[in-house]
């Protein structure tokens, strides 16, 4: 596992210092509004570092930045920094379309409460940014309503939209400020107000102590979540695999020897799932 990095190199394309830039609603407004190239007025936060779960046994979210503006459009605005690839998955633009997904619908589970409408779910986009090459790499931003397959002038008014921004590609019709806000995202420090502001506010950040125990303990929790999802995946596929090997009637001795574990454990397993033991 590699190690934490060092609180003063964290920037803004960081997970930690992504989610303290952005809980300046000023910055956070007018990053959304170069993303989309709107002119929204004020946010406010739902709730800071909002982490959702449908389900007792679903997987669980944790959102960077999670707002709505004056018309009740919601928001959630992610940095996605590494090209993440789950198992059996080789393509990181895949993966990461999925993630938008599973954030667009656990944010429309946590907006809908029992007795409300369809017709009360608000407008809703999720934009992740990304420092790396995304879909066909010719493009800085991709843009995706649902369209109609037969008819793609035709859009679905389901009034959501996945937005994903990366700093390679083309620029064309981009403006100054969105240019400067990719730019930094490399690395390039330019004099462009809001570039001005977010490094302000990175440097604030990184003058509090408290921040910086913060951040630690953000970064082992992260990595004890993993750890912890990591070996419940794999107790979970054992389990799978040996109610397979008991269901084609294998003896236990080998399903012992095979799996590691103790044969009143397998006895267990298999009670639980009405399953006898040779």
């Amino acid at each position: 596992m590699p190690q934490i990095k060092p609180w003063n190199e964290l920037t803004f394309t960081d997970d930690y210092m992504f989610k303290k830039v952005l809980e300046d609603a000023s910055i956070c407004k007018d990053t959304i509004n170069e993303a989309l190239s709107w002119n929204i007025h004020r946010i406010a936060y739902f709730e800071k570092e909002k982490s959702m779960q449908a389900f007792y046994k679903s997987k669980g979210i944790r959102l960077d930045a999670y707002v709505h503006d004056e018309a009740e459009r919601v928001y959630d605005v992610e940095m996605q920094v590494y090209k993440v690839r789950e198992e059996g998955t080789t393509d990181p633009t895949k993966n990461l379309a999925k993630r938008a997904r599973c954030y667009l619908d656990e944010i429309d589970m946590e907006r809908l409460r029992q007795g409300d409408l369809y017709s009360d779910l608000h407008p809703t986009f999720i934009i992740f940014f990304c420092p790396f090459p995304l879909f066909d790499g010719k493009q800085c931003v991709y843009r995706f309503p649902r369209v109609c397959a037969n008819n793609p002038s035709l859009i679905l008014p389901d009034e959501t939209e996945l937005i994903f921004i990366t700093s390679k590609g083309s620029r064309d019709g981009l403006s100054a400020p969105m240019n400067a806000l990719l730019d930094y995202m490399d690395g390039k420090v330019s004099d462009d107000p809001l570039v001005q502001r977010i490094e302000k506010r990175i440097h604030t950040v990184k003058q509090q102590e408290e921040e910086e125990r913060d951040y630690m303990t953000f970064e082992m929790r992260i990595r004890q979540e993993r750890a912890e999802a990591s070996a419940e995946g794999k107790a979970e596929a054992k389990s799978e695999m040996i109610v397979s090997m008991l269901k084609e009637h294998m003896h236990i001795n080998i399903i012992e020897r095979v799996s590691g574990w103790t044969g009143e454990k397998i006895r267990a397993l298999a009670q639980a799932n009405g399953l006898a033991v040779e």
